[in-house]
């Protein structure tokens, strides 16, 4: 690979890590907001429930209230299994962006080596017979 090919290819690197940087953060918040609509809808959400019982000091919320007037707590099943679905978004948005990174990467290096003009082999020993 040419200087040149090279300084493209970390050029390309730096401008694709900043990319998927810009796409994971804005994949981790759609999918917290889909975690918290969705998949988890007990988790406390301040337009959507009504603080029942709270730590005046601390400001912690005990139990909150839905318009349908089920009480909810830290202790519900959902409440208690949301990190585990934040950490599986988490997972699932830093392997896919290193997959795309892997991939975007490997198919520009080939493109650049395709450009590159065809050079015999410089390091070829041959056999002795």
């Amino acid at each position: 690979m040419t200087e040149q090919s090279r300084a493209k290819l970390n050029k390309f690197s730096v401008w694709l890590s900043v990319a998927a940087l810009i796409f994971s953060i804005a994949l981790f918040w759609a999918g917290m907001s889909f975690l918290k609509a969705e998949v988890f809808p007990h988790y406390f959400n301040p337009q959507k429930h009504q603080i029942v019982k709270q730590n005046p000091d601390t400001k912690e919320v005990y139990a909150w209230q839905d318009a349908s007037g089920a009480v909810y707590t830290p202790e519900d099943t959902q409440v208690k299994n949301f990190t585990w679905g934040i950490t599986a978004l988490l997972l699932f948005v830093m392997l896919s962006g290193m997959a795309l990174y892997n991939k975007a990467t490997k198919y520009y290096t080939g493109v650049l080596l395709a450009r590159e003009p065809a050079r015999s082999n410089q390091n070829y020993v041959p056999r002795l017979q």
